[in-house]
């Protein structure tokens, strides 16, 4: 049935209305009031980050010699750009001297961009700073400017001759100059380079060490005038053994040979001798250390391929043919073995001498006519055994027992001469010295190969005096010293003493 099922819907709906009459309304929110214009809050506006400041130099901040204090990294290398543009000239000061280096002889930039990357990282510090300049150079440009520039700043060494109130006292000295130290210079130039001011560059000057040569016709001068002061005839030969320059006074003169022969006599027994025997070099020995006369006949007979004195006048005359025939050299002879006057009375032997004096050229000496020796020829024969032991020369060429080490033998025995009283007595000591001296009544000589610092030579020295009326010979203490004095003259023309 349709209506009571409608019925009940109907009553339901009913009691739900009726529920909700009865229950308490709800209550509604209250609005809350809008604030008065005059009590309203003022609302806090957003704040705008401000810039970070750009880092500055501290004070007192340099970088290359500029001031860069308070200045931005950029605005310090608008401000490098422009002061360093063009590096200043150099100043350079050497005693009283001064002068300036263009900059751009030597290349010298500033490298401003390892600047800048250096100031970087001191600005990071936030403290002053200091930055050295860095300047690029060439170095071989700078080291040829200074070398350049050493010649203005040069002062040259002086020559002058000292003499004494004594005759025969001659000495070539020298005043020392002063020279550019061109390494120190260069050191000094790159030191300034790495101040920040380089300021003046003190550039030092040392003195020259080397003395400047003394010319051989300088040299001439002074040996004419030494000779013009002496009494009686001065014959000097001289060889520079490193040019192979001459000079001569009176060296064609002819003098009587002494014992100056025996130097002739050593090379002829060296040439006839393949080897010597032990009394042989005893000979040699007393012949050349102590000028023994008859240990010099002994090499003359030996060499003659004997012994006695009939030998020794065999070999006398060899020798003297040998010298003036093959080796060219004039007016020196020995044709008769010393000490043998009574010989020669007793037994009357055959020999020749040389053609009567005058000979050879002015001015004239005693010269005896069968032992002679001409200052030129001398000092030749010298030259020649020094060739030889330079392994060079007329000797090798000619005698087939003669060899570079034989020759250098002979001169070691010149080096034994005991004579100190001449030629090595001008001297200093520890000058090697390869010599043999001679003197007789009115002559006295030395000749010899003088190993000098400063340059190797062969010295003849010749002094002749005539005898005057009762006197029979001059003695050692007027004679030697001549010899000597040309000595000294000479070694100080190669070495000159040094004035302070």
């Amino acid at each position: 049935m349709p209506r009571p099922r409608s019925a009940v819907i109907g009553l339901l709906a009913c009691l739900i209305l009726l529920v909700g009459c009865t229950t308490p309304a709800a209550t509604l929110p209250t609005a809350t009031p809008l604030p008065s214009p005059t009590t309203q809050p003022t609302a806090t506006p957003t704040p705008i980050p401000s810039p970070t400041p750009i880092p500055t130099f501290a004070a007192g901040s340099t970088i290359a010699g500029v001031d860069v204090a308070g200045l931005s990294l950029s605005e310090v290398a608008d401000r490098l750009r422009v002061a360093l543009a063009e590096p200043a000239e150099l100043d350079l000061r050497a005693g009283s001297t001064r002068l300036r280096l263009d900059p751009a002889t030597i290349d010298l930039t500033v490298s401003l961009d390892e600047l800048l990357d250096e100031a970087a990282q001191a600005l990071a510090t936030g403290g002053p700073t200091t930055i050295p300049p860095r300047f690029q150079f060439d170095d071989a440009a700078l080291r040829d400017q200074l070398a350049g520039l050493a010649t203005e700043l040069s002062v040259d060494s002086t020559i002058s001759v000292l003499t004494s109130t004594e005759t025969i006292s001659r000495s070539f000295a020298y005043r020392p100059g002063r020279t550019l130290d061109l390494d120190a210079a260069v050191e000094a130039v790159r030191a300034a380079l790495a101040k920040p001011k380089p300021g003046p560059i003190r550039l030092k000057l040392i003195p020259v060490t080397t003395p400047p040569p003394v010319p051989l016709e300088r040299l001439r001068e002074e040996i004419e005038a030494l000779a013009d002061e002496l009494p009686g005839v001065v014959g000097l030969h001289l060889i520079d053994l490193t040019t192979g320059e001459q000079i001569g006074l009176n060296d064609r003169t002819v003098f009587a040979g002494a014992s100056t022969i025996k130097t002739a006599i050593m090379l002829y027994t060296y040439i006839e001798l393949s080897k010597l025997s032990e009394r042989q070099e005893f000979w040699m020995n007393e012949m050349i250390r102590y000028s023994d006369n008859l240990s010099a006949n002994d090499l003359l007979a030996a060499a003659a391929g004997g012994q006695g004195t009939d030998n020794a006048f065999v070999g006398a005359d060899a020798m003297s043919t040998l010298l003036q025939e093959e080796l060219g050299l004039r007016h020196t002879y020995l044709y008769i073995p010393f000490e043998t006057a009574d010989y020669i009375k007793l037994y009357k032997p055959t020999f020749r001498c040389g053609p009567k004096a005058p000979v050879g050229a002015k001015p004239y000496t005693e010269m005896g006519a069968c032992l002679r020796a001409e200052p030129a020829s001398m000092a030749r024969l010298y030259q020649l055994i020094d060739q030889c032991a330079n392994g060079e020369g007329q000797l090798l060429e000619r005698y087939k027992r003669l060899t570079a080490k034989r020759c250098q033998e002979m001169l070691d025995w010149l080096a034994l001469n005991n004579d100190d009283s001449r030629m090595v007595a001008g001297l200093p000591a520890d000058v090697r010295v390869e010599h043999k001296s001679g003197w007789i009544e009115d002559m006295q000589a030395d000749v010899g190969i003088v190993r000098s610092p400063a340059g190797d030579y062969i010295l003849a020295v010749y002094y002749y005096r005539p005898l005057t009326a009762g006197r029979s010979s001059w003695s050692d203490e007027v004679m030697a010293p001549v010899v000597t004095a040309f000595s000294r003259l000479v070694y100080s023309a190669y070495n000159p003493l040094t004035l302070e």
